[in-house]
Order: C-alpha cells, then sequence, then structure tokens
C-alpha cells in the first residue's frame, strides 16, 4: 500500500519523464503521432497546448486520491488514471509546442528548453516568468512555413 501511495506521490515528475521519454522514442523511431518534425498550424496549437495542459493538471487530483486511499484495489485505479491522464496530457502538451516550433522553422528541442528556463526564471522574479510565457506563447502564434 505504502508503494501505491508513493506511486500517487511523485505521479508529476514520472509522468514528465514518462512523456519526455514517448517523445524521444517518437523522434528516433520516426512514429507519427509522437514525432515532433510534423508542423502544427496555430489554430490547433492554441486549443490543443490549452486542452492538454487542463488533461495533465486533471492528473494531479488522481494523485491525491491514490494517496489517502484505503484499499489495495482503490490506489490501483486511481494509479492507473491518474497516470494515463498525465502522461497523455503532458505528452500532448510537449508535442504541441515541439510541433509548432518545427513548423515555424526553429528546431523542436528549443521548446521544452524554454520552458525549462521559464520555470526556472520563476523562482527569481514571478512576474517577469508571466511574461516570458506570454511572449513565448505569442511567438509560436505567429505564421508558419507555407506549404504550397
Amino acid at each position: 500500500m505504502e508503494i501505491l501511495n508513493w506511486l500517487g506521490f511523485a505521479m508529476l515528475p514520472i509522468g514528465i519523464i514518462i512523456s519526455i521519454l514517448l517523445i524521444l522514442l517518437g523522434t528516433i523511431k520516426e512514429v507519427k503521432f509522437i514525432n515532433p518534425r510534423v508542423p502544427l498550424g496555430r489554430l490547433h496549437f492554441f486549443l490543443g497546448s490549452g486542452f492538454s495542459f487542463v488533461v495533465g493538471v486533471i492528473s494531479l487530483k488522481y494523485g491525491h486520491s491514490a494517496l489517502y486511499a484505503n484499499t489495495f484495489s482503490e490506489g490501483l485505479i486511481y494509479n492507473i488514471l491518474g497516470y494515463s491522464f498525465c502522461i497523455y496530457g503532458f505528452t500532448f502538451f510537449f508535442m504541441t509546442g515541439m510541433r509548432r516550433a518545427s513548423d515555424i522553422g526553429i528546431p523542436f528541442l528549443v521548446y521544452p528548453v524554454f520552458i525549462i528556463f521559464i520555470l526556472l526564471s520563476r523562482f527569481i522574479n514571478e512576474e517577469v516568468s508571466e511574461f516570458l510565457f506570454l511572449g513565448m506563447y505569442i511567438f509560436l502564434l505567429q505564421p508558419g512555413r507555407n506549404n504550397n
């Protein structure tokens, strides 16, 4: 039971690490649905990134519920639901940004590096990090390549 409680507590970092590993696997093996080199339009980026972030945050509810589960089966169900939402949500969140960056013409690995930079700048000044996030999304909403 303690292992299930620990897995519920560590759901967010483990889910994000699994998401990054899936993206690396999709890049190496050229899997269509998790390959960041596939271009993505502005509208799909704008709607998809918000949707995927909300799905990823929903996983926090199940991780918290798994901490206080009374039985083994209840904890297992909460962990399965939480990890599936977390992996799907954060993989989709990273993929929308990386595909959009690839469509604009910049290397797709700039997106996660910039997100890490913004999250670290939050420790210095919270208002600056909010403006950096806003600037990143405005930059990613510019027109991409024309494939005519």
